[in-house]
């Protein structure tokens, strides 16, 4: 889980954000899409028999406080989620002063909870949310509830919800078959090959029209495609078979248009200068496959641009 970890906090740190997006979405919030995310101190831990666990995450945006945890399969969050929460409120509380005294003599503390949520990396994670029931001495029922995201779910339902960041992370899902992979005959193991590659081919499509609609910039599309490449070579690493069959499969059917303007340095912003360089070459005379050819697009993606620049005239 160590390396999930560290990718989602790098994505998320990274592409601000696409947290807030995500957070919004969860919560039903409506922060600012450029509002600052404090990262908070995770001091607090819970120590269970030998083993210490921190939280994952926990921030704050326009003074609202959030508590993120990212588990990697199915189980049961319910304790360690109340545990967390708690602790860090007592932890905050201490450290400002826990108890005020009200004019009755009697001593009163208010104990806000962080707005809690989980993130299941892997697993078909059928719940929509937590719900935990207190009960108190006097028989009244407090009902706790925090909700569940799954990035099990298709390409195009994250993007529905606004759940950008956790599209490379979708073929997450295949991480107890990877393990496993030794034990498969070659049959199996080139389906989970062809599996992987699907993954990530539908990612691309899926962020490049994500960038192609002006919803994700360039800078946000690479740094997901990163993450896409870095969580595909990290389940490579239980089976050499399966790696070289996925290398063989490679990207020649479809090259993200995103992927060029990346790799050639060209972030949002520049498609005025790549006009200008269509349109150079159309008075020169060039064919539509020699424009295509020489900007490295697509004669469809090509053409797209002469249509707009006729357009223009």
């Amino acid at each position: 889980m160590a390396f999930y970890d560290k990718e989602i906090k790098r994505v998320c740190e990274s592409c601000p954000r696409l947290l807030i997006l995500m957070i919004n979405s969860v919560f039903s919030k409506h922060h600012a899409e450029n509002a600052e995310i404090i990262f908070l101190d995770k001091e607090q831990n819970i120590e269970s028999n030998k083993n210490t666990t921190y939280m994952d995450m926990l921030l704050e945006i326009e003074a609202c406080r959030y508590h993120i945890e990212y588990q990697l399969l199915e189980g049961n969050m319910a304790i360690r989620m109340v545990e967390y929460g708690m602790k860090e409120t007592i932890r905050g509380l201490r450290q400002n002063g826990d108890i005020t005294k009200v004019s009755d003599g009697r001593y009163e503390i208010e104990i806000v909870m962080p707005l809690q949520a989980v993130v299941f990396l892997a697993g078909a994670n059928k719940e929509d949310k937590i719900t935990v029931k207190l009960h108190l001495p006097n028989g009244k029922i407090v009902t706790y509830e925090l909700p569940c995201i799954s990035a099990s779910e298709t390409v195009s339902e994250l993007s529905r919800k606004k759940m950008y960041l956790l599209i490379p992370f979708q073929q997450v899902q295949l991480y107890s078959r990877m393990l496993r992979a030794r034990h498969y005959t070659e049959k199996t193991k080139l389906k989970l090959a062809e599996s992987l590659y699907s993954f990530r081919l539908e990612a691309k499509k899926e962020l490049d029209n994500l960038r192609k609609n002006g919803i994700l910039n360039a800078n946000e599309v690479e740094l997901l495609v990163t993450s896409l490449h870095n969580i595909e070579d990290n389940l490579l690493n239980s089976d050499d078979l399966i790696r070289e069959k996925v290398t063989e499969m490679g990207d020649e059917d479809y090259v993200a248009l995103s992927d060029r303007l990346i790799q050639q340095g060209v972030e949002q912003g520049t498609k005025k200068a790549l006009l200008s360089l269509i349109s150079k070459k159309l008075q020169k005379g060039k064919s539509l496959t020699q424009i295509a050819d020489e900007c490295e697009l697509t004669q469809d993606e090509a053409q797209e641009y002469i249509n707009e620049i006729q357009g223009n005239k």
